[in-house]
């Protein structure tokens, strides 16, 4: 078994100084020493290896790799001169997806050193040359200053991709579990490409995927399932500050935990009822079935593969080692299958069931999880999912003093008390509700002290008539549309 990973920022801490080196020292000599190029792509493609993906960005005065602020070890002035330059062309964040070709990289550099050179009413979006270029590896972002709300928002356009992201998803895991049922080779490439932008995005945009998790659709059962338990083990993931490379891992095999499932055709048709004992025996070799597919599929490396298998295998199993599938020699849950366990519980609890329509979050889902701590789930990692959902999850429909009704519509702050999150109002227009403005619930008077709103109840949106995903990943297009 691999060991698992520490909450540390060592290899970023050893690796970003010199990412910095090397990419001042390609764009400065771009025309003379190609050499410099080549070596900036071996620096780029070590972190990609070890973390899963590259992010350089920066904010008002600081450098960050992959969310972490980079020290300076050699030279401050490179570190400067560097920060100068993308400043200077309103660069606010490069991203590597997967490690560039030498073509790509080298008009990358082109470009960026060209831009300088004209004046600003006049210069291309960078982001649009590359993408006439057919640079699909590399993308760039603008600087936000942090001054201004509205820029540091998502644009209407990065949550629409995300959007499609999370579909496409969803239509990749149909189709897989398909091949799977039919025995066909399968080919976790593109799987991968998918949890890398989750895994990228959710850092600048945990509420839009919290969010689009709300999603619930028992027509695509497995699929969706899959896709946000991803989600919600990245969140995890997240919270506890692992490795990008560790991150990707960890979403892709939360994607496959179900995969042996896949041949039970009949469990797409079982959202209005319970099962029965003779499938609920044949749901329990799921885990060791999947196993056995995974183990099957090529071009996996083994840390990779490790992973996966034991997020199959181990995600059933619970932390006091009851659970299926048996084990002769008892041993603690993988990592990996602990984390998944609580993602999987999470999904499947407020997944609409017999005469529930819709999903119901609310903080009973939360005592549950508190309530099985220790018997079923890692206590501390439950401690730590707890603050990744929030005391009060998004998709969470609750009653304003104000009269107002309202959905949680992001996850709990660092800074702030879980009673407070941002909610998106609802307001009831000929007979059904539309979505109002987002309002964060920790806003006062300034004149009083006192707060503008709180939440005085919960609620069930079965009861209401009210699918609350349709709130959460449609409201961008209202409001732009408005």
């Amino acid at each position: 078994m691999n060991p698992e990973p520490t909450i540390q920022k060592t290899f970023i801490s050893q690796n970003g100084s010199e990412l910095v080196l090397k990419l001042y020292n390609a764009m400065r000599s771009l025309a003379a020493v190609r050499h410099d190029i080549f070596t900036l792509r071996k620096m780029v493609e070590t972190i990609v290896e070890e973390e899963g993906g590259l992010s350089l960005h920066m904010d008002e005065d600081r450098l960050f790799l992959n969310n972490h602020r980079i020290e300076m070890r050699s030279g401050h002035l490179v570190h400067h001169t560097l920060f100068s330059e993308l400043r200077k062309r309103k660069i606010g964040r490069v991203e590597f997806s997967e490690v560039p070709g030498s073509r790509d990289l080298e008009t990358f550099l082109r470009r960026l050193m060209e831009t300088a050179d004209r004046g600003q009413d006049e210069r291309p979006r960078l982001q649009d040359i590359l993408a006439e270029e057919a640079v699909k590896s590399i993308t760039v972002e603008e600087f936000r200053p942090d001054g201004d709300a509205e820029d540091r928002r998502l644009s209407h356009e990065k949550k629409a991709h995300y959007t499609r992201v999370y579909f496409y998803g969803i239509a990749l895991m149909r189709e897989l579990f398909l091949q799977a049922r039919r025995h066909g080779p399968l080919d976790p490439s593109i799987l991968s490409r998918v949890i890398r932008t989750i895994t990228t995005g959710y850092r600048r945009a945990s509420e839009t995927f919290m969010g689009l998790a709300t999603f619930k659709s028992n027509q695509d059962f497995l699929a969706n399932h899959a896709v946000n338990v991803a989600i919600y083990a990245i969140a995890l993931g997240h919270r506890l500050g692992f490795s990008n490379r560790f991150l990707v891992d960890l979403g892709l095999a939360a994607l496959l935990h179900d995969i042996g499932e896949s041949y039970l055709s009949w469990l797409e048709d079982t959202g209005k009822r319970r099962l029965t004992q003779k499938e609920w025996g044949d749901v329990m070799v799921h885990p060791t079935e999947g196993a056995r597919i995974i183990t099957g599929m090529s071009g996996v490396d083994l840390t990779t593969m490790s992973r996966l298998i034991a997020g199959a295998f181990d995600h059933h199993t619970r932390y006091d080692l009851s659970g299926f599938p048996g084990q002769e020699r008892k041993r603690r849950p993988s990592l990996v299958g602990r984390i998944i366990a609580l993602a999987d519980f999470y999904d499947l609890a407020a997944r609409p069931c017999g005469d529930r329509r819709f999903p119901f979050f609310s903080d009973q889902l939360l005592e549950a999880i508190i309530e099985r701590s220790g018997r079923d789930f890692d206590p501390l990692l439950a401690r730590y999912f707890l603050r990744s959902v929030g005391i009060l999850p998004v998709g969470t429909l609750c009653r304003l003093d104000t009269g107002e009704l309202g959905i949680v519509s992001r996850p709990m702050e660092e800074d702030t008390t879980g009673e407070r999150p941002w909610v998106r109002l609802l307001a009831l227009r000929n007979r059904v509700y539309q979505p109002g403005e987002e309002v964060n619930l920790n806003s006062m008077d300034p004149k009083t002290g006192e707060y503008d709103r709180a939440i005085v109840d919960i609620l069930d949106p079965n009861a209401m008539g009210i699918d609350v995903a349709e709130y959460l990943i449609e409201f961008e297009s209202d409001k732009t549309r408005a």
